[in-house]
């Protein structure tokens, strides 16, 4: 019998669970409310429930699982298992995640970066399989990379590497949560492109469709301005162009420290499609070395609502290898 693991990806919004086989096939799948600003007990309840979903659906028990993988939002310490303080975990600080879930279910856990098992999953299954060095960015409410160089996971010191969503590209921007000025994700997140636009919509001789949202600024979303760019708004689309430029100029700066061959983009904000990649693309042909950036490809993600499962699986897949 194949030894099995269940991953998990927890996201602000959703929690992600699938049980998966040594070669990386998911065989069951769950998806749910995640309910972090609940309380600190809501998420770790939706956690547990997922996780035993999977398993139910797989037809075994919990001993028949070799370890549990989680990818969480951070900063957090993989060694302790404890999330340290994330801004869309408001209710846990110094929280022993791992711990409170092995309680649970009885089966050894181990935590990450969730950008960084997203990255992982993508090259041991989808767009990065092949590549060495490679990175990979989801764009959603924040912005999160994660690396593999030389075929491992690059985690750092204590396990915040690749936080490429915190890079400041303009030291005199908009202040941050983080504490910093100008970062990647004020611009070229789906929040960051509303800031953008917002700001923009001030200017009262801007022409669009979205010149409504002057008065309701509140409820304008970046699928509303991919809708406006989709149907040909100039402004909304060089809203995007702004965006997926800023995008490509990190996507550089992260590209002269790592030296990866390939990046892939997951997150709602990809779903844009040639919105975001192309000025991104732009930047790095641009802005990168010009001996070797036309070797650099940016691509989509190709297991977006996998790779942070197989990411988590892959991660204990190696822990369980090297103990």
């Amino acid at each position: 019998m194949k030894k099995l693991y269940v991953g998990v990806d927890l996201g602000g919004t959703n929690v992600r669970s699938g049980l998966a086989d040594e070669e990386g096939n998911i065989l069951s799948r769950d998806k749910r409310k995640s309910l972090p600003r609940v309380s600190a007990e809501a998420p770790v309840k939706q956690i547990v429930d997922s996780i035993t979903e999977v398993v139910r659906q797989g037809g075994i028990t919990f001993s028949d699982i070799q370890r549990v993988g989680i990818g969480s939002p951070g900063p957090l310490s993989a060694k302790e298992g404890k999330i340290l303080k994330a801004g869309n975990l408001p209710h846990w600080v110094n929280f022993p995640l791992a711990a409170v879930i092995k309680e649970r279910v009885g089966v050894d856990v181990c935590l990450q970066n969730d950008a960084n098992l997203f990255a992982y999953g993508e090259w041991w299954k989808g767009a990065g399989k092949g590549f060495d060095d490679f990175f990979a960015l989801t764009l959603g409410t924040g912005i999160g990379g994660g690396a593999v160089c030389g075929g491992k996971l690059l985690t750092g010191f204590n396990d915040n590497a690749s936080e490429i969503g915190h890079t400041s590209i303009d030291y005199n921007g908009p202040q941050c949560w983080c504490g910093q000025r100008g970062c990647l994700e004020l611009y070229s997140s789906a929040t960051g492109i509303v800031r953008l636009t917002k700001d923009a919509l001030v200017n009262e001789h801007v022409k669009s469709s979205l010149e409504i949202f002057r008065d309701k600024p509140d409820e304008l979303t970046s699928k509303i301005i991919f809708e406006a760019a989709n149907s040909g708004d100039e402004f909304a689309k060089s809203m995007f162009d702004k965006a997926g430029y800023l995008l490509g100029l990190g996507i550089v700066n992260a590209l002269n420290f790592l030296n990866f061959q390939r990046v892939a983009i997951g997150g709602g904000l990809a779903e844009s499609g040639d919105f975001i990649f192309e000025p991104a693309r732009r930047a790095l042909s641009d802005r990168g070395f010009s001996s070797y950036n036309h070797l650099v490809s940016i691509v989509p993600a190709a297991i977006p609502n996998e790779a942070g499962i197989l990411g988590a699986v892959k991660m204990v897949i190696d822990m369980e290898v090297g103990s």
